[in-house]
């Protein structure tokens, strides 16, 4: 890992070093998401992004054929807008359904650049970090997942260091490492677990690409059925939005949900259609 790691991002340090004027690399990601976690790219200053982002349900499985494939079915949806600061530092607001009994669920996020890829640095470096609370009414058994006794209680924070490396003009790698912390949890599980993310994107044409993004869980839930969370899309762009289709086994739209729940099985049938559509504005 730590070879693979210095031949990507540090291959080009040498030959890059020798010219003064920065020369910086743009658009190694569409948007701010590579698929539903955060990516590397930012938004410039007093630039505004719209997103929608849905899950239907399970493809495969017990009944998929009555619920036409899991179109019937929603798992979640969310909507979210995104502002630039200024060029190296974002924020965020959005609202999902939910995942589970943890319904109704607000996110925000604050999003720094530390480092641009250029001819002189051969990545792009960004920290992100994100916080969600859901506002439904607690249940009153005290075994539920979402028996909250205060506000604390509903709160879920994730933070992540991210390293991206736009190889050239067809593919895109992004590696991240990061904690998510939920206040509340039943008994036998953890409250903070660690991952590891890998995004890679590969365009065929200005207007085409895929991507895949894959999470890996440190330590699981000993008690629970967590998996890791991966996806696969399909980008069509067409100017100012970008429209990606996506199969994935979380049910959860925002890395806060995602990251520490899901318990699909892709070699059960259980993954799903989803979409996301972006647009970005110049305000």
């Amino acid at each position: 890992m730590k070879k693979f790691w210095i031949l990507l991002f540090l291959s080009s340090y040498f030959v890059s070093g020798q010219s003064e004027d920065k020369e910086k690399v743009w658009d190694t990601f569409e948007s701010t998401r590579g698929l539903f976690n955060h990516s590397t790219e930012m938004l410039y200053k007093r630039q505004f992004e719209f997103i929608v982002a849905h899950k239907f349900g399970d493809i495969a499985g017990p009944g998929a054929v009555g619920r036409w494939f899991g179109l019937d079915d929603l798992a979640d949806v969310r909507i979210a807008f995104e502002y630039g600061l200024s060029d190296k530092f974002n924020v965020g607001l959005g609202r999902s359904k939910g995942v589970g009994v943890i319904k109704q669920v607000a996110d925000g996020y604050v999003k720094y650049r530390i480092l641009q890829q250029d001819n002189q640095s051969p990545l792009s470096l960004t920290w992100v970090s994100s916080l969600a609370f859901s506002y439904a009414k607690a249940s009153s058994n005290p075994t539920a997942e979402n028996a909250f006794n205060n506000f604390l209680d509903r709160l879920i924070y994730t933070h992540q260091l991210m390293g991206s490396r736009k190889l050239n003009d067809h593919f895109s790698l992004q590696l991240s490492v990061g904690v998510n912390h939920r206040n509340f949890v039943l008994f036998e599980e953890v409250n903070t677990v660690g991952f590891i993310g890998v995004t890679a994107r590969g365009r065929f044409n200005p207007l085409l690409g895929v991507l895949v993004e894959y999470n890996h869980i440190l330590n699981k839930n000993a008690s629970s059925e967590n998996k890791d969370p991966l996806s696969l899309g399909l980008e069509l762009l067409t100017g100012g939005h970008a429209f990606t289709f996506i199969i994935s086994n979380a049910r959860g739209v925002n890395e806060n949900l995602f990251i520490p729940s899901t318990d699909d099985n892709w070699l059960k049938g259980q993954f799903r259609l989803g979409f996301s559509i972006t647009r970005k504005f110049k305000v």
